[in-house]
């Protein structure tokens, strides 16, 4: 499978990095000379030495070690949604557009399916859109060995409020589109003027040009915009949309440690609530040393048009 190769790729690049500060390291005097470490300075800026500049996704190395972490994760956690996308199951020659899609967690997903046969589809098509290419080339390009006269596989490296004028034009339609831990990552970097225009931008694509049975996966931290997330957006995109069904969830956060909320955040009116299971679907033991999660946390939306 794609996500077997992509991972050992990574680990085998982080075996050969010495335990040393980054060639051309953005973090300057501050890198603790440790890729988990950078990583937890995003997740956690408090974290990080006094004085020390907001600490971005700007390393190849910090990306190697960021899919070995989370991709068994990420991937689970949209092999769930999928599971429940009935009618992509019989689409023969599949097209998916993926905002953020860094080291590509939902085409890890969609091939794990179609191996086990929940999808059929003969050809694929995949659009990723992402702002930083050199921060994920190692990882695209042994992606892209993967493209053959059957999956066509295409990186778009452009801000998605930028790349959503194009989009919106409706040359190429998908029957997928996975909004992949994107919402949190706008509410962090964006302005909320750009983020609204987004939502109008592709709100109007959706109702005008998107096709009957098209589906859209929204999965993010499941946390709202006042606690650093971007949950409340799922809502918020909902509430444009015309002609559509959905439905949202969560998975059960075994490391939360809120008192308040120890299995996760609720998720608002007309929710699943918690979804029945949570467990990682992946063998974590070729990765272990990168302290991979054992469970899903994510909060999910699921959107089908009608």
């Amino acid at each position: 499978m794609i996500i077997d190769t992509i991972l050992k790729n990574c680990s085998k690049r982080q075996n050969h990095k010495c335990d040393e500060q980054c060639e051309n390291c953005s973090y300057g005097e501050f890198c603790p000379e440790d890729c988990e470490k950078c990583l937890e300075y995003i997740h956690y800026p408090y974290r990080a030495k006094d004085g020390a500049p907001k600490r971005k996704y700007d390393c190849p190395n910090m990306a190697d070690f960021y899919t070995c972490k989370y991709s068994y994760r990420y991937t689970s956690e949209i092999m769930y949604a999928l599971e429940r996308t009935t009618r992509l199951f019989t689409v023969k020659n599949l097209k998916v557009l993926s905002f953020g899609c860094g080291p590509c967690t939902d085409l890890f997903a969609i091939d794990c399916l179609r191996e086990n046969g929940t999808l059929t589809y003969d050809t694929l098509e995949y659009h990723g859109i992402g702002y930083s290419e050199s921060v994920w080339k190692n990882i695209h390009d042994d992606i892209k060995s993967f493209e053959n006269d059957k999956i066509k596989i295409s990186f778009f490296y452009k801000d998605a409020c930028q790349i959503i004028n194009d989009i919106s034009k409706g040359t190429w339609i998908p029957d997928l589109i996975v909004f992949q831990y994107v919402f949190s990552d706008m509410e962090k970097h964006t302005s909320s003027d750009n983020i609204r225009s987004f939502l109008e931008t592709f709100s109007e694509y959706y109702n005008s040009k998107v096709t009957k049975d098209t589906y859209i996966i929204l999965n993010d931290i499941n946390l709202g915009r006042s606690y650093g997330g971007g949950r409340d957006y799922f809502d918020d995109l909902r509430s444009r949309l015309t002609s559509s069904e959905s439905l949202k969830g969560r998975f059960r956060d075994d490391n939360a440690k809120s008192v308040y909320y120890p299995r996760g955040y609720t998720y608002g009116e007309r929710s699943l609530g918690e979804f029945p299971t949570n467990k990682n679907k992946f063998d974590l033991t070729p990765m272990k040393k990168y302290n991979p999660f054992n469970t899903c946390a994510s909060a999910q939306m699921l959107i089908r048009k009608d």
